[in-house]
């Protein structure tokens, strides 16, 4: 008889022993899943979709993409997935949140019946945004001066036909700090548009030298569109000597990240 109470004791205690390793189990699991879901929320993720069909500069393709992947590589809380695709319309921009439009012939993304630009701008005034460099700057303007007009995604911004290649000096005005770190940086333009517009407010950088023949002329301009934002460039921050973390701030500042 006695045994047997001794026997159950210790079937008792392994009970409770168990009960209590099963609780620290569940906590520290459950401590790891929290831990680990807290890093990911923390993480940004934007999705960019990259023009690459007709008229596209290849050598700004593939600038962009190298850009993109060095930042990836050297980021752990940043991460840009993007895609390219030669076709533009609400099905092939739905889930990103960003489209670039890289250098290239400004005429022939005008003319490309399969790029939507209707399309583009239901998906700006959405919320999303739209980067334009070189020739998807010339293509997003109201009017490029003596030759065509453009979709107007900046209805307020017009633009000079540039013949310059190279290296030039761009200015940071107050509101450009928010994406250009540097007040002055130098780089790549090749035959990009000089930008003028009213609303001065909304100019990130400008011309600071005369290499174009437009000193003082914007080169980036910024504004809303809808609730989604535009960006304009002249020049090449994918380029030699490319920029990888101001393309990183154009992208996050048309994402609303930054």
């Amino acid at each position: 008889m006695h045994t047997n109470l001794q026997g159950g004791k210790i079937i008792k205690r392994l009970i409770v022993v168990s009960i209590i390793l099963f609780a620290v189990i569940f906590l520290l699991f459950g401590y790891s899943h929290n831990t680990t879901s807290s890093s990911v929320n923390n993480s940004t993720d934007v999705h960019v979709l990259i023009y690459d069909g007709t008229g596209t500069m290849e050598s700004s393709v593939t600038g962009i993409e190298n850009c993109l992947d060095e930042l990836n590589n050297a980021s752990s809380n940043k991460h840009f997935n993007y895609s390219t695709t030669v076709e533009i319309n609400s099905n092939t921009l739905s889930g990103y949140d960003v489209l670039i439009i890289p250098g290239g012939d400004a005429s022939q993304y005008l003319a490309n019946s399969k790029i939507d630009s209707t399309a583009i701008k239901q998906f700006v005034s959405s919320g999303k945004g739209y980067l334009g460099i070189c020739a998807g700057a010339y293509a997003a303007t109201n009017y490029v001066d003596d030759y065509y007009s453009g979709w107007g995604l900046e209805p307020d911004v017009n633009a000079k036909n540039v013949n310059y290649e190279g290296n030039l000096s761009i200015s940071t005005t107050s509101f450009g700090s928010k994406i250009i770190n540097n007040s002055e940086i130098t780089i790549f333009h090749e035959n990009g548009p000089a930008l003028y517009t009213n609303n001065t407010q909304n100019i990130i950088s400008t011309f600071a030298d005369n290499n174009t023949g437009y000193e003082g002329y914007a080169d980036m301009v910024g504004e809303s569109y809808g609730s989604g934002r535009v960006l304009l460039s002249g020049s090449h921050p994918e380029m030699t000597p490319k920029n990888p973390e101001l393309l990183a701030n154009m992208i996050l500042w048309l994402s609303k990240v930054n």
